[in-house]
């Protein structure tokens, strides 16, 4: 269950970030047992160059790849299994060449990135895992014929250059990323993209229903992000609904508003009563909010 709702987080932001550099497509099917890969990403040959804005994950992205994602370290048994759905791509691929009589050569076979918080020095050496310098830290190298890499995301050196692949995290590397990520520039390339991506992520994530630990650490991760584009948002719905003539505000402003304003409204009364120091369990009867919401909230004002 844990993994499936980091699927969720990672392949939505990714489909909705990458669309526009080349064609995304998730859950495909490989072979006949119907197994799946998490994201196969084909980058449009004339925007190859546009990826560098996104660092470290755009430099992975630069060539046809398929993209598992692991909230939790990745088993040695799924790093076999991810391998073996790349060998079931690879073998389609070489078939369809095949048929159209064109040369299918190594270098032009998609290379496999697995994403993953943690990797054990064990699972290093069971599969001869290497670093390159030209990569750095936290990026392994299975041997080629294998055509795997794995990216260790909490290893990755706290960089602009990691940035976007950071945010594929857990934990504090993932809320520290998206703090990140809300200092940069508002005019700094996709930043304001993917504030977005990440707003309406947590919009939908947060109207999911039996919600997990796993699911409601994304949620709080994420709350900085859309609390931010809300107020932006609003503001912005204000004005052009004053040029307009009109009550309403900006479209997405007032669909984000409808579901999300409520809870601004109890978050910013939250901050408010732990500025009095009212008890948290207190707190979280007056506002409805999940204490855990309020804990790090308080977290916050520290």
């Amino acid at each position: 269950m844990p993994r499936k709702s980091h699927d969720f987080f990672s392949k939505a932001w990714m489909k909705e970030l990458l669309k526009d550099f080349g064609e995304v497509k998730i859950e495909r099917p490989v072979a006949s047992e119907v197994r799946t890969i998490d994201l196969v990403f084909y980058p449009k040959n004339d925007r190859i160059q546009d990826l560098e804005a996104l660092g470290l994950l755009g430099r992975m992205l630069t060539k046809p790849c398929p993209v598992e994602f692991f909230r939790n370290a990745v088993p040695t048994q799924e790093i076999t299994n991810c391998r073996g759905k790349t060998a079931d791509l690879h073998g389609e691929m070489r078939r369809e060449a095949e048929q159209e009589g064109r040369k299918l050569h190594d270098e032009d076979l998609p290379i496999l990135w697995i994403i993953s918080p943690t990797l054990s020095k064990i699972k290093r050496k069971t599969f001869c895992m290497v670093t390159k310098p030209e990569w750095g830290e936290g990026i392994y190298f299975l041997p080629e014929n294998d055509f795997t890499r794995i990216v260790v995301v909490h290893q990755l050196p706290v960089t602009i250059d990691t940035l976007w692949a950071r945010l594929l995290g857990k934990g504090s590397v993932q809320a520290n990323a998206v703090k990140e990520l809300l200092a940069l520039p508002e005019d700094y390339p996709y930043r304001e993209e993917t504030q977005r991506h990440l707003s309406m992520l947590q919009v939908n994530l947060e109207m999911r229903h039996n919600k997990n630990k796993d699911l409601r650490e994304v949620i709080m991760n994420l709350a900085p992000a859309y609390e931010e584009w809300y107020a932006k948002t609003v503001e912005q719905g204000k004005k052009e609904g004053k040029k307009e003539g009109k009550k309403e505000g900006k479209k997405e402003g007032e669909k984000l508003g409808i579901i999300k304003g409520k809870q601004l409204q109890s978050i910013q009364t939250a901050r408010r009563m732990l500025s009095k120091n009212m008890s948290l369990e207190e707190i979280s009867e007056l506002t409805d909010l999940p204490l855990a919401r309020i804990q790090a909230l308080q977290a916050e004002n520290q």
